[in-house]
């Protein structure tokens, strides 16, 4: 299934993905897309140790208050704790009260032993942002997360549904429950999927997505295949190359890198029945990946959408 830029269009955005599959690179893909055209984009992660969203703008990191980090483009690395307050001062207004409370060594203690609270607040801080109004228009075009990776996604997307099932009235059932009809809602939310063309990525992957669409039935939006070795030859090109594989070190090297990509559309084929668009995002060497690699990665993005 071809990918269209309208899939990537929603102001609430989620990427999660097996660990090491690329799903920071592309969070900040899409939210460097989302800037360039004009949006107010606020970009998060979660509690990240060392940060790495920012710095691949080529920005210092940020920590946990929002940053201009480029035209257009905000970021914030969320913290429990310092979400926790500011939760707190928003429903609670002092705060001198807020920090007296949250800030109390037992109550930290407490709060870093109970599962799910860390998770419960991060989210709730994202929610919040997404509810933000300025002038009576939302204060942010798109929000972009870079979410939990496959271990520990599918518990941070049925957090709230598991506190609506577990705590019947009062203002967390509310928050809850707003919080899930904002995941379930297609029109603002979707979660793309990150994978690589490797065997293992590629399994999990598929068991991620038949979790998120029959569990949770969460509104997905397109699954990015990372690092795809691909030289864009066309199959005359391929044919010309192969015959000449064996007379020149470039021609070895080239048929070389078409085996890789042969060896890579195999190992995808058991996502073929992930009934999602398929983006590739071609392999890009680099020792760094800072702004000149986002900035060729992007083109290749815009590229691959206008197929």
């Amino acid at each position: 299934m071809l990918a269209d830029a309208r899939g990537l269009e929603k102001r609430f955005t989620l990427v999660t993905g097996k660990g090491g599959v690329g799903k920071t690179t592309v969070a900040a893909l899409l939210a460097a897309r989302f800037a360039k055209n004009g949006h107010r984009t606020l970009l998060c992660e979660l509690n990240t140790r060392p940060e790495r969203l920012a710095p691949m703008f080529g920005h210092p990191p940020v920590g946990p208050q929002i940053a201009g980090i480029a035209p257009n483009l905000w970021c914030v690395n969320m913290d429990p704790s310092d979400a926790m307050v500011e939760y707190g001062l928003l429903k609670l207004k002092l705060r001198a009260l807020c920090k007296l409370f949250f800030e109390n060594t037992l109550v930290q203690s407490l709060v870093a032993l109970m599962p799910g609270v860390s998770d419960l607040v991060m989210l709730g801080k994202a929610f919040n942002h997404e509810r933000e109004r300025e002038k009576q228009r939302p204060l942010w075009d798109r929000i972009v997360i870079d979410a939990p990776a496959t271990g520990h996604g599918i518990p941070f997307f049925r957090l709230p549904q598991s506190i609506c099932e577990a705590v019947c009235d009062g203002n967390l059932y509310r928050e809850a429950r707003a919080m899930q009809q904002l995941l379930d809602d297609p029109e603002r939310t979707v979660v793309h999927l990150v994978t690589l063309p490797q065997a293992l990525p590629v399994m999990e992957t598929l068991q991620l997505y038949r979790r998120l669409k029959t569990e949770l039935n969460l509104p997905l939006g397109c699954l990015f295949v990372n690092r795809m070795p691909r030289l864009g030859f066309s199959a005359e090109e391929e044919a010309r190359l192969r015959v000449h594989s064996g007379k020149d070190a470039f021609w070895e090297w080239a048929a070389r890198c078409m085996d890789q990509e042969e060896i890579a559309q195999k190992r995808l084929k058991p996502l073929n029945d992930v009934e999602l668009p398929v983006i590739e995002l071609p392999e890009i060497w680099s020792d760094r990946f800072g702004p000149g690699e986002l900035s060729a990665l992007l083109g290749a993005l815009e590229a691959r959408l206008k197929c």
